[in-house]
């Protein structure tokens, strides 16, 4: 069993990989309980804080990257923009695993869930705002592919690191 100080550095390696975007199995992590004391927990969630921060700032800077890709060519914007609402929901998924990770305290994973949900909730009122004077059909697809559905609906989740992806040749 890991040491409580030890329990600390394995979280803050994984919030600052988290941070960055690298999506670094939990699985090592131990519950954050009071035996961290006050002063490390405190730091430790302001740690889980930032880290999720700087991936909801990553998420909005794809997601507005995407959207002014959308302006190149207005004859596909309909389905450029159901790509990038897929697109935007899947990277919205670590966001909200961390929302749902029992090893975090209830209180922190329902202040990560509220902060995830206004963040998506602005953004996909802001697509519907951005389509209102534009054709029924761009309206549509900015509806059907909500953004909304990223914080209920599970996603699509890769194969584990290390198996080979399509079928194997058997010579």
């Amino acid at each position: 069993m890991r040491s409580p100080s030890g329990n600390y550095a394995s979280w803050i390696e994984w919030l600052d990989a988290f941070g960055r975007g690298v999506d670094l199995p939990p699985d090592h992590l131990a519950p954050i309980t009071d035996a961290l004391g006050p002063h490390q927990q405190e730091r430790l969630f302001r740690h889980v804080s930032e880290a999720f921060t700087q991936r909801q700032k990553r998420w909005a800077d794809a997601m507005r990257r995407d959207q002014a890709l959308l302006l190149v060519d207005p004859s596909r914007a309909s389905a450029a923009l159901a790509v990038m609402q897929v697109n935007a929901r899947n990277m919205l998924t670590p966001l909200r695993h961390l929302t749902e990770n029992t090893k975090l305290p209830e209180a922190l994973r329902t202040s990560l869930r509220e902060a995830l949900e206004t963040t998506v909730r602005s953004a996909q009122r802001s697509l519907e705002d951005s389509v209102r004077q534009t054709p029924a059909e761009l309206q549509a697809a900015v509806r059907t592919n909500s953004l909304l559905a990223a914080l209920t609906r599970p996603q699509f989740s890769p194969p584990p690191a290390g198996r080979p992806m399509g079928r194997r040749v058997i010579f």
